[in-house]
């Protein structure tokens, strides 16, 4: 099929190339950046040293206190909590318990004290500042009786006005961000499903800017960022088009799956990332002409082993991605050897590629996984055994993962995800009857929606044609998600993540068909457009932002897309 012509069809980045690349990072990091989460939270803890430990706050005089808003560390306990007004008799008020790790909760006690004693039930929680409020609502100023106390009020500047997403921790950020914590400070991990690669990529703002939500939020950004970079200039090798390059950047940038998924503390967005260069670099080697110096083709291959082993170090599931990139990679020789008649051109090259490509993806990727558990080695695996307790830990991910058989509510099937059936609700904020503050990760109605169509035409398109460009999007589109058709544990939407930008490239190829046929042009800059209204439509689904109820209702286009309580 005739593509229409266009005057920027150069297969290299240019200088125009970079100009926009810049431009629309700029745009979507003025918007993703925008309520990440604060920049400050408690960071210092009363740990007791022993079950039973007491500590006692006060207040300037006798007070009806109404509630206690109190942090979660690194790890939740129960507490007792007992009142006074001498210091000295002590009245039972209840029990205080954290549900939740890094969160700021409210406990409603409701009566008449000065001193508040709180007993710890074992020496193994952490609980960070306090803060008591009167019956009508307002903050009091809070003194530390006992030494232990001291903690607990330090940090007062800390203690938020409103409980949000903003400064507490939602959904699996209480497992991942948690566990990038415990890394850090050299305590033992609390999620070891998954390997820890992505968690340490998330400790390292942690390290230098305390635990907070912007700081470990803030490298799942980045990813999501960096991922724009990835697709412009993917998809510029790979239909050597300025428009259809930027068209899927654009995309991207404005797919609420992406946004939702980036912007949350969990290893997704890595493994998503690390995926996507893996397929860049092998798709570098592709473009590789036989005459190419050894050391480029060498050099293309080294990357995207590389980081198809840090996929996996972030998600067992980035073996998928492994195996389209096998599939790829073996297409390719299979082409290159029936083109010279059963010789591979020039014979030396192809052994040393294929003895490279041993060690680029299997002993580099198998390295640099053994490398990403130091923390466990140093911390965990206390026996001098440490290789058989790092094998013990595998069989035990496996087993978790094989035998899972965990419902939820927000568990969907592989065959609904590319009808963006079932969102997974990730936050429901506290806020005034009326209005409705929530993040739901949904994809983009407009792009994945028809993203179904385009993958049916690419694979049309490969079949047919059996050019490059379009076996190489139907093959990873297919290894990504075809291989949770095996899986029976519980599944959730986010799994189909590592599939869209590459369900995004499928629809810059039916564009690019679509628009030679009927001579539109223009159909790119349309459909481009109507997927940014469809962005904007969604955004306070995805964002968190306090919108009235009845916007919200508008937003339910599907049965199970209530992000709201109630009817």
């Amino acid at each position: 099929m005739q593509i229409l012509s266009n005057k920027s069809v150069q297969y290299t980045l240019t200088k125009r190339d970079l100009k926009w690349m810049i431009l629309i990072v700029v745009l979507y990091g003025s918007v993703s950046f925008v309520r990440l989460g604060t920049f400050s939270n408690p960071q210092t803890f009363w740990n007791p040293s022993m079950a039973r430990e007491r500590a006692v706050v006060s207040l300037n005089e006798v007070t009806s206190v109404s509630k206690v808003r109190h942090f979660t560390g690194p790890r939740s306990g129960i507490y007792k909590m007992y009142g006074s007004t001498d210091n000295k008799s002590f009245s039972y008020i209840g029990e205080m318990t954290q549900k939740k790790v890094f969160v700021w909760a409210d406990t409603n006690i409701n009566y008449n004290l000065r001193y508040l004693a709180f007993i710890a039930d074992k020496n193994t929680s952490f609980m960070g500042d306090i803060a008591l409020y009167d019956k009508e609502g307002k903050k009091l100023h809070v003194y530390f009786e006992t030494d232990n106390a001291q903690v607990l009020v330090d940090e007062a500047e800390q203690v938020p006005d409103k409980i949000s997403y903003l400064n507490s921790m939602y959904f699996d950020e209480i497992y991942h961000a948690r566990t990038a914590y415990e890394h850090v400070h050299g305590m033992a991990a609390y999620e070891w499903t998954h390997p820890p690669l992505g968690k340490l990529i998330i400790g390292i703002p942690i390290g230098y800017f305390g635990m907070n939500p912007f700081a470990y939020r803030l490298m799942g950004n980045i990813a999501g960022i960096l991922m724009l970079v990835v697709i412009y200039i993917l998809a510029k090798r790979l239909f050597g088009s300025e428009r259809s390059a930027i068209l899927a950047c654009v995309l991207l940038a404005v797919d609420g799956m992406h946004f939702v998924q980036t912007r949350i503390a969990t290893v997704d967005s890595f493994l998503a990332l690390f995926i996507m260069l893996s397929y860049l670099f092998m798709y570098q080697y592709l473009l590789c002409k036989e005459n190419e110096r050894l050391g480029m083709k060498l050099s293309h291959l080294f990357f995207s082993g590389l980081f198809m082993g840090a996929a996996i170090a972030t998600k067992w599931s980035g073996m998928y991605g492994a195996l389209g990139l096998a599939i790829i990679f073996f297409v390719n020789l299979f082409k290159k050897y029936n083109q010279h008649h059963g010789t591979i051109l020039p014979q030396r090259h192809t052994g040393i590629i294929i003895i490279s490509c041993f060690v680029f993806f299997i002993v580099i990727p198998l390295g640099l996984y053994v490398l990403a558990y130091f923390p466990f080695f140093d911390v965990q695996f206390n026996t001098e055994d440490k290789l058989g307790e790092f094998i013990k830990l595998q069989k035990a991910m496996y087993k978790y993962h094989a035998g899972l058989e965990a419902s939820h509510p927000f568990a969907s099937p592989w065959y609904l995800w590319p009808l963006n059936i079932k969102p997974v609700w990730y936050y429901k904020g506290e806020v005034p009857k009326g209005f409705v503050a929530t993040i739901a990760a949904m994809g983009n109605p407009i792009i994945w929606w028809s993203g179904i169509v385009a993958v049916f035409y690419t694979l049309k398109e490969a079949i047919y044609y059996k050019e490059q460009k379009n076996v190489y999007i139907v093959i990873a589109i297919f290894a990504l998600y075809l291989p949770y058709i095996f899986i029976d544990r519980v599944m959730f939407l986010y799994h189909y993540f590592p599939v869209v930008p590459f369900l995004i490239l499928a629809i810059v190829k039916l564009l690019e068909g679509t628009a030679s046929y009927f001579q539109k042009p223009d159909l790119f800059k349309w459909y481009g457009v109507a997927s940014g209204i469809s962005f904007l439509f969604f955004y306070p689904i995805y964002s968190g932002m306090i919108v009235p109820k009845v916007y919200v209702i508008l937003t339910r286009w599907l049965a199970d897309w209530q992000f709201y309580s109630g009817s």
